[in-house]
């Protein structure tokens, strides 16, 4: 190789060094990928905050209700507490909740359940009393003989798109007490 065709060799592995045309695009077509993955993470984690954050809402509105009754009980109101939960958190995911009348026996230092309904009895089968330990930690301490009314409610959540977050169940627990009949009857 010769002197002068090293140096415009030389030359123009220089200037293709030096030139920068279409470099936006070649890091533009890099970037894009993870800015595609990074919107759509930020809408199915917005999304899952959402779906918890109604559910929430919705099982404190429904044990809210449930405690102003003052007529007793059935299985039919209970069925129409579900839709109304089904309302309230607008999903088309499973719905399901359990509803329980528990007094307080202080001697004993224990919940008794007087009665306990669920629309979904497979998955949230009703409750007893010996079931009733598993959630001690969960309900509050009230006087002696106190009755309170133990809602749960569970909805199923699966995301738009695949970004780290699996499928899940949202269980939230609202403990009220009844405000006019205590304790409130079942028929």
């Amino acid at each position: 190789m010769s002197r002068s065709s090293f140096l415009r060799l030389r030359a123009a592995l220089r200037r293709f060094r030096q030139d920068e045309a279409g470099v936006i695009s070649t890091e533009a077509l890099l970037i894009a990928p993870l800015l595609i993955w990074l919107f759509l993470a930020m809408f199915v984690y917005w999304d899952a905050f959402r779906a918890q954050n109604t559910s929430i809402k919705a099982s404190y509105a429904v044990a809210d209700m449930i405690s102003r009754e003052n007529a007793p009980i059935n299985n039919a109101f209970i069925t129409g507490m579900h839709r109304v939960f089904r309302y309230m958190v607008h999903t088309r995911e499973d719905t399901w909740i359990r509803v329980s009348s528990v007094q307080y026996d202080e001697a004993n230092d224990r919940y008794i359940v007087l009665w306990s309904r669920s629309t979904d009895t497979t998955r949230a089968p009703v409750q007893t009393t010996t079931t009733m330990v598993a959630m001690r930690d969960k309900l509050p301490v009230p006087s002696d003989s106190d009755t309170l009314l133990v809602v749960e409610t569970w909805q199923r959540f699966t995301p738009a798109f695949k970004v780290g977050l699996d499928r899940r169940t949202f269980h939230e627990v609202s403990v009220v007490r009844p405000r006019f009949l205590s304790p409130l009857p079942i028929s």
